[in-house]
C-alpha cells in the first residue's frame, strides 16, 4: 500500500470512508461489471442536467448541495464518451467531497438526541452529555443529551 498524498482540507476523511465503503461493497458483492446506461437513451437526463444548471446559475439563495449534485449526476447519466463520462462521474464524487466536507465541519446543533428538544447553550453551565467522538467522527454527528434535572429520560438515555 503506498502512502496518500492528498492535500485539500478534509478530503483525507472521505477517502478513507470512501474506501471503507468499497470494502463493505467488495466483500459484499465482489467485483462487478455492468453496463454503464448513459448516453442518448437518457435523452431526460441531458435536459435535467441543464435545468438543474440554470437553477443553480440563476438563484443562487436556492442553491443547494442537493441541486449541485443532482446537476453533475445527471451530466453523468448524459453522456455517451467513455472519457467524458468518468470525467463527469469524478465531478460527481468531488462534489459528494465537498458536501461530506461541509457535513464535518458544521457545529453540532445541540438537539436532544432522546427527545429532540433544543439544548441550550447561553446559560454558562454544562447542559448537555455525550460521548466523545470515535476517531474521525465529526462532532456534529455525536449525539447529545440534556443534562439537567429537569430532564430526567434524556439523563439515563445519555448515560
Amino acid at each position: 500500500m503506498y502512502p496518500r498524498l492528498i492535500s485539500t482540507a478534509g478530503l483525507g476523511r472521505f477517502v478513507d470512508a470512501l474506501d471503507q465503503e468499497r470494502q463493505a461493497q467488495l466483500a459484499k458483492w465482489g467485483e462487478q461489471k455492468h453496463p454503464d446506461g448513459t448516453g442518448p437513451g437518457n435523452a431526460n437526463a441531458r435536459e435535467l442536467a441543464d435545468g438543474y444548471r440554470a437553477h443553480n446559475d440563476q438563484d443562487p439563495a436556492e442553491k443547494t448541495w442537493q441541486t449541485i449534485l443532482l446537476e453533475e449526476v445527471y451530466k453523468a447519466l448524459a453522456e455517451d464518451d467513455l472519457v467524458k463520462l468518468r470525467a463527469e462521474l469524478v465531478q460527481v464524487a468531488a462534489v459528494a467531497a465537498a458536501w461530506v466536507r461541509d457535513i464535518d465541519t458544521r457545529p453540532h446543533p445541540m438537539i436532544c438526541a432522546h427527545c429532540g428538544e433544543p439544548i441550550p447553550t447561553d446559560t454558562g453551565l454544562n447542559t448537555w452529555r455525550g460521548p466523545f467522538p470515535a476517531p474521525g467522527q465529526p462532532e456534529c454527528t455525536v449525539p447529545r443529551y440534556h443534562l439537567g434535572v429537569e430532564y430526567p429520560e434524556c439523563r439515563k438515555a445519555g448515560a
